[in-house]
């Protein structure tokens, strides 16, 4: 049996009262700090709802049409011959004629597509020719359609033009019905805030919430008689592009300045 001394007792004694203080100092420095975290998050979630009561929230919508910008015509060339070569040759001298007329009308080189195909059908060659052309100018399109229909035979069959939009135009009136919403929906918390007598501030969020768009004649009621071939007007109306843009915005709500106090007499 070991004894132990008298130093080895007041070592081990002296050692358990210094280690006590530390660990109460340390669970007490935790419990502050929670405390001042509560505090700060507290306070910022009040200053929150604060901010949230001085301001107004509105929503609007901005719709704009758009009629198509562009026509596009397609002009088929047939012949079937027993020989190849009298086939071919009586399809590319009517496709050198139809690009005549459409340089004469200025119509860019870029703007026209041409395609041949040849195919043997009933022991007869028969070679079909295409010309397609994107225009610009409408009258010029329907000048063009009307000058090949009259001068050209049967085997040339000009196609009704197709109307429709350039992918620039598109994205550009999707922009600008989205501005239009913006500006609706500060007009009309400005509308809003005179009731209460108070004043637009700056922004403080704006959201698209959705954004709509549809083909059709823009005027509502304006419809075609399906027993009835469509008119020149008629097909470019039932082309027009619609978008319907809606807008969420909230506004700083700011009281509005009380006028100076007139100056008194002398």
């Amino acid at each position: 049996m070991r004894v132990r001394t008298k130093f080895e007792r007041h070592f081990r004694m002296s050692t358990k009262m210094a280690y006590q203080p530390v660990q109460v100092f340390a669970s007490l420095a935790t419990k502050d700090r929670d405390k001042k975290t509560r505090n700060v998050d507290e306070n910022e979630e009040n200053i929150r709802k604060v901010v949230r009561k001085n301001e107004v929230e509105v929503s609007a919508t901005g719709e704009l049409s758009l009629p198509p910008d562009r026509a596009r015509v397609t002009v088929v060339v047939s012949s079937k011959k027993e020989a190849v070569l009298e086939a071919k040759t009586s399809v590319q001298r009517r496709l050198d004629y139809i690009l005549q007329v459409l340089q004469t009308h200025r119509v860019k080189e870029g703007d026209t597509q041409i395609s041949k195909v040849i195919q043997r059908v009933d022991g007869l060659y028969h070679m079909e020719g295409e010309v397609r052309v994107v225009f610009v100018d409408f009258l010029k399109c329907q000048g063009v359609c009307n000058f090949l229909v009259e001068k050209m035979d049967e085997t040339v069959v000009v196609a009704t033009p197709e109307f429709f939009h350039s992918p620039q135009r598109l994205e550009e009136l999707r922009r600008q019905a989205c501005l239009l919403a913006v500006r609706n929906a500060r007009q009309k918390a400005v509308e809003v805030t005179r009731l209460l007598r108070s004043s637009v501030g700056q922004p403080i969020s704006i959201k698209e919430e959705s954004c709509r768009e549809w083909e059709g004649p823009p005027v509502q009621g304006q419809s075609h008689d399906q027993d009835k071939p469509m008119t020149y007007q008629e097909r470019i109306a039932m082309a027009t592009v619609t978008v319907q843009a809606k807008v969420f915005a909230s506004f700083e709500l700011k009281p509005k300045e009380k006028g100076r106090a007139p100056s008194g007499g002398r």
